[in-house]
């Protein structure tokens, strides 16, 4: 086998990986996504006094969101939109933005995290109500909304 063939099956190789990998970081933040709004529901039941505050949930339910956006960006590899994905293709456009976007989600659900650890209510509504705004300016901007 030559250099030359040789090259050209890796090159093709390449290439058939590239969609995988892609699609493989679609549902993979996919999922995380859905970890995250199951999450920030069961804590909004609690926030809004639908159901008993546990602080134990609560915590756990911060922990759980903090480790799904545990390196969200790199869910986000160049031409992972279209298809089933969600993500404007405009997240690439403007990846400085988006990125600290995700920093501020990321900051927020510490904060929240911190609230919760505290067991301070006013904190904590507080601290979830800011964790809201950071993944509603992601969403709003860089999400296609679907019915």
């Amino acid at each position: 086998m030559s250099v030359k063939s040789l090259l050209a099956g890796v090159a093709a190789c390449l290439l058939i990986a590239q969609p995988t990998v892609a699609n493989d970081a679609v549902t993979e933040r996919e999922d995380r996504m859905k970890t995250l709004g199951s999450e920030a529901k069961t804590m909004a039941s609690m926030v809004k006094g639908r159901s008993a505050f546990d602080a134990d949930q609560f915590s756990f339910s911060a922990e759980s969101m903090a480790d799904a956006m545990e390196g969200m960006l790199d869910l986000f590899p160049a031409g992972s939109h279209g298809g089933d994905s969600a993500a404007k293709a405009k997240i690439w456009d403007n990846w400085e933005d988006f990125s600290a976007k995700n920093q501020a989600a990321v900051n927020a659900i510490a904060g929240l995290m911190n609230a919760a650890d505290e067991g301070n209510e006013k904190a904590i509504k507080k601290a979830f109500g800011m964790v809201g705004k950071s993944c509603s300016g992601c969403h709003k901007k860089y999400r296609i909304k679907r019915d």
